[in-house]
């Protein structure tokens, strides 16, 4: 039985122009972050979903909106907070519906601590280019009061184990909308990247990652993974 899983980073936001440490502070999607939003829901309008899910940031939340309202799989979202964040109906979706899990604070961003809302090149400045690699690059160094890329993938792959991987072992298809550092935490997990080597991996903007997966019983294994560009 075969799955598939899609991931997204939100559009670029405000604070990624302006070149500063976003980490859990909610800002906005910029103008160009709306329209790879857009873009992203063109390039996967004709998937049928069967559950989305995104974190209580409202870049992440906005792109997902954005992205299945352009979506003609046949199905309607019904947007459901997760569990013990914001009283919930009971209400459950109907076979021409999906779930669509709002606030999943297990996937949102790394958060940056102190360095949250400070401009990148006026840190290194400040700390010198050992110290800033450190905390932007390295896997286990969190900035002071903040979280490594370590601590992202102790909270997010529980998270995913629990919440989506069985839905993907029964075969279904599940579209996570989330933020550079939990995105790098699952695909450290799926495609069996090593410590030194997860740092390394940039995810863009609003662009789609598209995984064809098989479950051995052990593993998701990866049959296909595409990377939906937009067109020029």
């Amino acid at each position: 039985m075969t799955a598939t899983l899609i991931l997204i980073r939100h559009g670029r936001s405000l604070w990624n122009e302006q070149n500063r440490f976003t980490g859990w502070v909610d800002v906005p999607l910029m103008e160009r972050g709306w329209r790879e939003a857009e873009a992203a829901g063109r390039l996967l309008a004709d998937y049928r979903f069967d559950a989305a899910y995104t974190s209580h940031l409202q870049r992440a939340i906005c792109t997902l909106q954005v992205v299945l309202r352009e979506n003609r799989g046949g199905r309607s979202p019904i947007f459901i907070p997760v569990e013990g964040t914001v009283p919930r109906e009971a209400y459950q979706p109907t076979g021409d519906e999906f779930p669509a899990f709002l606030h999943a604070v297990a996937l949102a961003e790394r958060h940056y601590g102190d360095l949250q809302g400070l401009n990148k090149d006026e840190v290194l400045a400040q700390y010198g280019q050992e110290q800033f690699t450190q905390w932007r690059r390295g896997y286990d160094t969190p900035p002071p009061n903040g979280e490594s890329l370590k601590d992202t993938v102790a909270r997010a792959l529980p998270y995913f184990d629990a919440e989506i991987r069985p839905r993907l072992q029964r075969g279904e298809t599940v579209l996570i909308s989330a933020h550079g550092n939990s995105l790098r935490a699952l695909t450290k997990e799926l495609e069996n990247i090593s410590d030194a080597d997860i740092v390394k991996l940039e995810i863009p903007t609003g662009v789609p990652i598209v995984y064809r997966l098989e479950d051995t019983g052990d593993t998701l294994r990866i049959i296909d993974k595409r990377v939906l560009e937009h067109p020029a």
